[in-house]
């Protein structure tokens, strides 16, 4: 009481993880809404496996939300360490229900989730069984595999109260009928495509290599090529990467390709409606949005697009506030934003000193001053804003170098910063200095690590990979390399792709009797 008190007339309060509760349960009583957020705010902040169900039972008995929300998005990311135990016993069957019919649910075996719900109608049988035949609707019962009908058909036998139905299928009609695999069932890659960017050089080639990275293991797996291309960009939605645009024997490209991870294949989709290259290419909801670019050196474009992949349909979303190419891309809560960029080459390099930032609903664009210029950099998206990596800034003028084809007034940077959701620079949010200056490197979220793969200065090109994880002091460099025979590479296309593991992906490569329901005996 005394700190509630003191909270009222000063504002003031110190949280500890032992008080907090405390606090959110006084708050709550007596209707204090501000100290039940800040209390609120800071239980979920310190939310873990080890005091979830606590913060469970503490929502439930203040309805609080916010809090549930986030203790149930937690047993789903920990779905295989929090549900072995009999504390999840205590979930009621929506919460449980809200739980195991989640994509995200972090399980690599659907038997799992459904010897969960037994256990926890078991938990009560006579309470709980009526729920029973409801939360079997959320199990994937198509992604059992041989040995694991095996168990359930055993288990079935012992309680003799569940109905199971059969199909032939096929792999495709077996993924279809699954609703797709639950976020345990995949691996995480880094997806590369050497997109052989000297373009003043002869292509090696006419196929680009593909290969996937494994960060844990540190391998390298080559998959099936794609015909070469210079600045193409990519972009991907989890079992599947979109590689558009680029150039190719000096012919500007508006190809559009799909590689999915279940075939292991690349199918080419309709093609843009604008030739471009070194564009802002996003994925977001179904759709591709390719935004800006190049069609020649010097031909910048304020042109973009939107393809919808259920309908196959390219729409033309409001132009740019300008042309601009090489902006680093990404995708936060429904807007699509472009940092940094080049708006032309003169006689020297024009720098974008902002961030474009699109309205999907709105079809509008806003655009975000930043203090200084860059082009060429990465960016990844977070929860609550976008990490920019590297890049080309700028030089002033009398440190211009000469050169063949225009001064140069740009230089590669080490320098990393933060962009929140409004498309300012969070100087709340510490992001360490790269190890060297780099530009046109590929940058992916991974697991829980930023990576940055190969990327360029004015001198050379390199193929180290370096990882961060938001938190840490610095970067840290693998031990693998990109596994190409020149000195570096960059600009390439890379995405992170999950690839379903191994026991997965083989239930979808034969024609078999699948189990697609249970029921309950009447």
């Amino acid at each position: 009481m005394q700190n509630i008190l003191k909270y009222i007339y000063t504002e003031e309060l110190a949280l500890t993880p032992e008080l907090a509760p405390s606090l959110f349960t006084g708050a709550s009583q007596l209707q204090i809404i501000p100290l039940e957020t800040v209390c609120c705010r800071f239980l979920v902040a310190h939310l873990s496996i080890q005091n979830c169900f606590e913060m469970y039972s503490l929502a439930q008995l203040h309805h609080s939300q916010p809090l549930l929300h986030a203790v149930l998005q937690l047993l789903i990311r920990n779905f295989e360490w929090t549900f072995e135990g009999d504390n999840f016993l205590r979930l009621d069957s929506s919460d449980l229900a809200t739980v195991i019919a989640s994509d995200d649910l972090n399980v690599a075996s659907e038997l799992k989730v459904y010897q969960a719900i037994r256990r926890w109608v078991q938990g009560e049988p006579s309470k709980r069984s009526p729920f029973l035949g409801q939360l079997l609707n959320h199990v994937r019962f198509p992604l059992f595999g041989p040995e694991e009908q095996d168990v359930l058909q055993e288990d079935l036998e012992r309680w003799n109260d569940l109905e199971l139905e059969r199909k032939v299928m096929d792999g495709p009609e077996r993924l279809e009928e699954s609703r797709g695999l639950r976020q345990g069932m995949y691996k995480p890659h880094i997806f590369c495509i050497d997109t052989q960017m000297c373009e003043y050089q002869q292509l090696e080639s006419e196929e680009g290599h593909v290969s996937c990275y494994e960060p844990q293991a540190e391998v390298w797996e080559k998959l099936p090529g794609l015909q070469s291309l210079t600045h193409a960009c990519c972009t991907s939605n989890g079992d599947k990467v979109y590689v558009s645009g680029g150039v190719y024997k000096n012919a500007y490209s508006n190809t559009v390709y799909e590689f999915n991870a279940f075939t292991n294949q690349w199918l080419q989709l309709r093609a843009m409606t604008v030739p471009r290259a070194a564009h802002g290419f996003v994925f977001d909801h179904q759709k591709l949005y390719a935004m800006g670019g190049w069609r020649r050196f010097q031909t910048f474009l304020n042109l973009a697009e939107t393809l919808d992949l259920d309908t196959g349909i390219w729409t033309p979303m409001a132009k740019l506030p300008f042309a601009l190419s090489h902006p680093a891309s990404s995708v936060l809560r429904e807007k699509v934003y472009l940092l940094g960029g080049a708006t032309g080459v003169s006689n020297h390099w024009l720098f974008h000193k902002g961030v474009l930032i699109y309205g999907i609903a709105s079809n509008t664009w806003t655009q975000v001053p930043l203090a200084t210029g860059f082009f060429a950099a990465g960016a990844v998206a977070d929860k609550n804003g976008i990490y920019v990596i590297g890049g080309y800034t700028e030089k002033k003028n009398e440190d211009w170098q000469e050169r063949a084809l225009v001064p140069e007034n740009r230089h590669s940077t080490r320098k990393c910063f933060f962009i929140s959701e409004s498309g300012k620079v969070n100087c709340n949010v510490t992001v360490p200095k790269l190890r060297r200056g780099l530009a046109n490197a590929a940058v992916v979220y991974c697991g829980k690590r930023i990576y940055v793969l190969g990327g360029e200065d004015l001198s050379q090109r390199y193929k180290a990979i370096y990882h961060w994880q938001p938190g840490e002091s610095r970067w840290h460099r693998a031990s693998a390399e990109i596994p190409v025979p020149r000195e570096g590479i960059s600009r390439f296309g890379c995405a992170t792709l999950l690839r379903p593991k191994p026991h997965i992906l083989q239930l979808f490569q034969v024609t078999s009797v699948v189990i697609v329901s249970a029921v309950t005996k009447s």
